[in-house]
Order: structure tokens, then C-alpha cells, then sequence
């Protein structure tokens, strides 16, 4: 029987390792894991690997079969080379678990935030997620990596990941192809705010863990300004604190809610200076947005923050929960378009040089290649 060989280069062009990516479709206008995985799906890397999703169309909501099983029937069928779990949470050991039962042997988790650090987890439900649920989920993967260095240093990840690769920072996106002038024209046409307004803009989930109560004194502490105008990208459960605390300034204009916005990066372009109150992070996607939209940042010291924004270069780093400080570093930018813009161009320097895609994504094919044994 005559026998046929192939060169090793064009089985691995035919035969590309499957990579399932695990995200939430829900989140895709939130930031969050679920841009990195649309971001990662979308790069050059389609090239070596095949993609395909493990969508999570439904929140989990506590003890949740339906999603275990959702997950187990999805990964049953690809059969994926390699599985990713994006975040702890409930759902990163449903899917785990379920990658597990479907016989999945290689399985990476990406730590993007840990569900035990959020105000408003207490008494037993904290102790069960920060004692039994996150610290399995870590033990059960083959490989988890963090997403700022920060995170690795804890405790939880350093006595629970048997195999921490260590950190991959989230990739920062690249506005060249945006025109900053035509942006901001719109976006201030749209909102009715003056060419000369200074435009002061916060992109998050609108909740009490993202500092919005250190936001609302110091927005009050400068409401004087009239040549400042406040944005609020997002919603979430404080959104209704946050329109009755600022119901004056909302009322005369200064502040605007813009709800959930497909024109982030228009917006952020047409913006002047950006602020992260954040009471605890790992590593913002809004952050990294707003670095390259060339915009001053003002963040807290807490997660990953200080490994994007570096104090008095390219941006201010205050301590949180601290209005006076926060209206302080808001002052001093609004005082100076020189130090806006020196500031916003290192920020946006800064994401090319450490924060680039091709950058990250390479450090994350490295990370699947190590499982692969390529």
C-alpha cells in the first residue's frame, strides 16, 4: 500500500489547536473579560489557532445546574485542545467543572477580578466563595494566569493556582484609525457642550465598589466650575443613588448620565480628563481605553491601577475613598491644559510600548503553547 507523508508546516496549517473561549455576550458593551476574549478571538492569532466560544448567555444567580449543564453539552461537542475560563466567580468553576466532566484535559483560567473582595459579599457568602468556591476553581485549572502582577501576590492565587504562569495584562486598543477632531465635534454636538467646556469622564460599571460616593462629594466640591462638565458612562445597581445625590448638578447640566454607550472611544476622544475612583481593581479595560484616547487619568492606588498609570507622568494616583484628594488632582488638571496634554500623550505612549495587542496576545499564545507543548 502506497503511503502518503505530509510536511510537518501543513499539518499544523491544517490542523490548528481548538481554543474555546469562555465569555459572557451579555458583557460585551461592559468591558471586562469579555472584551479581551472578543479582542483575542478577532487578532492575528485566528491564524494559529481556532476559536470557537463558550457563550454564557445567562448569569448563574447562586447554585445554577442549567448553567453547569449548558456549559458541559457545549464543551462535550467542541472538544476543544484547550479551554479558557475567564474570571473566578460562581460561573469560572461552573465552567471549569464542567470542562473537567467533559473531559477537557487542558484548561486555563484568567483571573480578572475576585468576587470575595465586592462590598456588598458578606458573612457566608463571602467566606464561601473566598474559602471554597475561588480557591477550587484555581485548583482545578492547569494553568491560570492573573491579569496585572498585583493579583499574583495574593494569597488566595499564591496558595491556590498549583500552576500560575504568572501575568498577562489586558490588551489596550489602538484609536489610530479614529479622528480625535471629528469625535470630539460630534460627541460635544450631540451633548451640547461647548468647544471650551473641559470635559471630566468616568466609563464604568456603576456600582459602589467603583468609587462613585468619592466621585459624587468631589463633583459637589467643585460645582462652582462651570466650564467643567461631568460623564457617566455605564449603569448599574447605584446608578439611583448617584441621579438623587446629583440631582442639582444633573438638572443644570454639568453632570450627564449616558447610560451603556456603543461610542466609548468617540466619547473618550471628546473628553479631556479621565477619572477611576475605584475602591479595588485588578486591571480596567476603561482604564486602558481611556490611556489610549490620550486622556490624563486620575485612578485610586489599589490593583493593577499603578501598573497602567505612573504618578506625575502620566496621570495622578490618590489613595481611595478620598474626595478631597480626588477634587484636588481634578483641580490641578483643569488648571493646566499643558499638564493635560503631557500627561495624556505618556499615558498613550505607555500603551504602545507595554499594552500593545500584539504584545499581550503574544504572551497568551506562549501561556496556550505551553499547555500544547509546542
Amino acid at each position: 500500500m502506497k503511503k502518503y507523508y505530509m510536511d510537518e508546516v501543513v499539518i499544523k496549517k491544517i490542523f490548528k489547536p481548538v481554543i474555546m473561549q469562555h465569555y459572557s455576550s451579555s458583557q460585551i458593551n461592559d468591558g471586562g473579560p469579555a472584551t479581551g476574549a472578543v479582542m483575542l478571538i478577532n487578532s492575528y492569532l485566528k491564524d494559529k489557532y481556532d476559536f470557537i466560544l463558550l457563550d454564557q448567555t445567562f448569569a448563574p444567580h447562586g447554585l445554577n445546574i442549567r448553567l453547569l449543564l449548558d456549559f458541559y453539552k457545549k464543551i462535550k461537542k467542541a472538544k476543544p485542545d484547550i479551554l479558557h475560563i475567564r474570571g473566578l466567580q460562581s460561573e469560572g468553576l461552573y465552567g471549569v467543572v464542567a470542562g473537567k466532566l467533559a473531559g477537557c484535559k487542558r484548561i486555563v483560567v484568567s483571573v480578572h477580578g475576585i468576587y470575595s473582595d465586592c462590598i456588598g459579599i458578606k458573612g457566608f457568602k463571602k467566606y464561601l466563595f473566598l474559602k471554597i468556591i475561588e480557591p477550587l476553581t484555581l485548583r482545578l485549572a492547569d494553568l491560570v494566569y492573573c491579569v496585572c502582577e498585583y493579583a499574583t501576590k495574593r494569597q488566595i492565587i499564591v496558595k491556590n493556582a498549583k500552576h500560575l504562569f504568572g501575568y498577562i495584562h489586558n490588551a489596550a486598543p489602538d484609536y489610530s484609525s479614529l479622528d480625535r477632531e471629528v469625535c470630539r465635534n460630534q460627541i460635544r454636538s450631540n451633548y451640547k457642550i461647548g468647544d471650551k467646556d473641559i470635559v471630566i469622564t468616568t466609563v464604568s460599571r456603576i456600582t459602589e465598589d467603583k468609587g462613585f460616593a468619592t466621585l459624587m462629594e468631589a463633583i459637589k466640591k467643585s460645582e462652582n466650575r462651570k466650564n467643567v462638565i461631568y460623564l457617566i458612562v455605564g449603569d448599574g445597581k447605584y446608578l439611583d443613588v448617584l441621579k438623587i445625590s446629583l440631582s442639582s448638578e444633573i438638572q443644570k447640566g454639568t453632570v450627564l448620565l449616558l447610560g451603556k454607550s456603543a461610542q466609548v472611544p468617540e466619547i473618550l476622544l471628546a473628553s479631556d480628563i479621565f477619572v477611576f475612583p475605584s475602591l479595588h481593581e485588578n486591571l480596567s479595560n476603561s482604564l486602558l481605553e481611556a490611556c489610549a484616547a490620550s486622556l490624563p487619568c486620575i485612578v485610586t492606588n489599589v490593583g493593577g491601577n499603578p501598573e497602567v498609570i505612573i504618578n506625575n507622568h502620566s496621570g495622578i494616583i490618590i489613595e481611595p475613598n478620598n474626595p478631597a484628594k480626588l477634587s484636588d488632582a481634578i483641580e490641578k488638571l483643569v488648571n493646566s491644559k499643558k499638564l493635560r496634554t503631557l500627561y495624556g500623550m505618556q499615558a498613550q505612549k505607555r500603551m504602545e510600548e507595554y499594552f500593545s495587542k500584539r504584545m499581550i496576545f503574544e504572551k497568551i499564545s506562549t501561556a496556550y503553547d505551553s499547555l500544547l507543548n509546542i
